[in-house]
């Protein structure tokens, strides 16, 4: 009887393993969908301010006493509405003093004209001196410039009555009022503060890479803290063409129509 040897069976049954083939892989499933299209929304968040669109603070171009508040804070004021008077009939007392100091003007200048004609005449003649005539000349001129001055001061009393009715200068809201009926205000003195709401302005600033994809006319979502389920909707109507050189950002500004105020 013969032996086997163990390294013999081994290698036998290698032999015979390598001999097996391996089953075929299945083939993946292949799904097949119609091509459809879909819009591509390139967002870019940013965080903003709100402005008001107009916004000064108007203050007293004569002085005097306040002795009207036609509108209150709070109140809305279209452009040219009175919104405070600074005593009005004193302003127009000056304004009738100065139109009658020109009346007077006139005629003294109308007096030495005609004295000055009569000198010139009788000087012609012989009957006059140089010197008269010299003076006669003189008064006319001193006259004349009265009479320039005159008319000057009662155009600053016309322009004073004018500013003694403190107008809005565009339609806005009075937020804030800042002298009282009765106060006795300088030139130059702060009366009321005034705010166009309608439309407001937002300012937000954006980095130099997300500023080159974003232009005038452009429309912005815009959600604040007071409202934030609702979505309002601006347009782009600044990009800044300059850069800031330390933040590397670029200011924008958007319109945002406001007629609730």
């Amino acid at each position: 009887m013969s032996r086997l040897v163990p390294g013999m069976l081994l290698a036998i049954a290698l032999l015979a393993c390598g001999k097996q083939e391996a089953p075929a892989p299945e083939p993946p499933p292949v799904y097949v969908e119609r091509a459809t299209a879909h819009d591509l929304v390139d967002r870019i968040d940013a965080t903003g301010q709100l402005l008001a669109k107009a916004e000064a603070v108007v203050a007293a171009q004569v002085g005097g006493q306040i002795t009207g508040v036609r509108i209150d804070e709070g109140g809305a004021a279209v452009a040219g509405a009175v919104v405070i008077e600074i005593d009005p009939e004193r302003r127009e007392l000056e304004l009738s003093n100065a139109a009658a100091r020109v009346v007077q003007a006139e005629a003294q200048l109308d007096e030495a004209r005609r004295e000055w004609t009569r000198i010139e005449q009788l000087h012609a003649r012989g009957a006059a001196s140089q010197s008269q005539l010299d003076e006669a000349h003189t008064k006319l001129e001193l006259a004349r410039s009265r009479l320039v001055a005159e008319q000057a001061q009662h155009g600053l009393a016309r322009r004073a009555l004018g500013d003694a009715s403190v107008a809005a200068p565009f339609t806005g809201l009075v937020a804030r009022r800042y002298v009282n009926a009765g106060e006795y205000v300088q030139p130059g003195a702060r009366l009321f503060h005034l705010v166009a709401l309608d439309p407001v302005e937002l300012e937000f600033f954006l980095s130099e890479v997300d500023s080159s994809r974003v232009a005038v006319g452009q429309e912005v979502e815009v959600r604040v803290s007071s409202h934030p389920e609702e979505v309002f909707r601006a347009e782009v109507s600044v990009v800044s063409p300059t850069i800031d050189s330390q933040t590397r950002t670029r200011r924008v500004k958007a319109v945002l129509p406001n007629p609730e105020g």
